[in-house]
């Protein structure tokens, strides 16, 4: 059985539009894969967890990434980033980079927002993603707006332009391009990576 580590880095975690976006992809996934298991998380569980020191942190996200085969990230738009929780996650991530826990295992990425900002948001996540060694599909990824979310639904039959938005009928390919890029085998190799301590003072 695959699994699917979702990972939800809005500031609102489960309460925002981030996740009901994600459920509607998990839908997705779940009508194409009935065997897949997933694990859906608000990145804050861990990030800003008091109880947790940073080593502790680590090792919980170290242990996730060992366990799970793919991942979707997904995050609301804020000032044209990404929410604070995904930041403290991908800091503390950077020791994974090019590890057996992540190298070559697909990723999806999902971004909601208001108006503007997303795809920024959304191309830089995945570049992000792509040099610490994920595998990016293509066509698996998504920056959803409340403007697309009100095309859908009032002109999209009759605009001769619908077709070239994202809109909801959209998660199907990227939960198929996903599921595809999960069943592939390839060996991938890791460039050089520095092991030490990344917040280490060079000034």
């Amino acid at each position: 059985m695959k699994r699917i580590l979702i990972l939800n880095g809005s500031i609102q975690g489960s309460c925002g539009n981030s996740h009901r976006f994600l459920l509607k992809f998990v839908d997705e996934i779940k009508k194409l894969n009935t065997e897949t298991h997933f694990n859906l998380l608000s990145c804050s569980e861990i990030t800003e967890n008091p109880k947790l020191s940073r080593e502790q942190k680590l090792l919980q996200i170290s242990e996730l990434f060992e366990n799970h085969d793919a991942f979707v990230f997904a995050t609301g738009t804020y000032w044209d980033s990404w929410g604070s929780p995904m930041q403290a996650w991908l800091e503390l991530m950077t020791p994974l980079e090019g590890t057996s826990a992540i190298l070559g295992k697909p990723v999806s990425v999902l971004v909601t927002m208001h108006s503007v900002g997303g795809k920024e948001v959304l191309s830089r996540l995945q570049g992000v993603l792509s040099t610490m060694g994920f595998l990016v599909p293509p066509m698996a990824h998504m920056a959803y707006s409340l403007q697309n979310h009100l095309l859908a639904s009032s002109v999209a039959k009759t605009c001769d332009f619908a077709e070239d938005f994202w809109n909801l009928s959209d998660l199907e390919i990227m939960a198929h391009n996903l599921l595809q890029a999960l069943s592939q085998k390839a060996r991938y190799r890791s460039w050089e990576v520095d092991r030490k301590d990344p917040q280490r003072i060079w000034f």
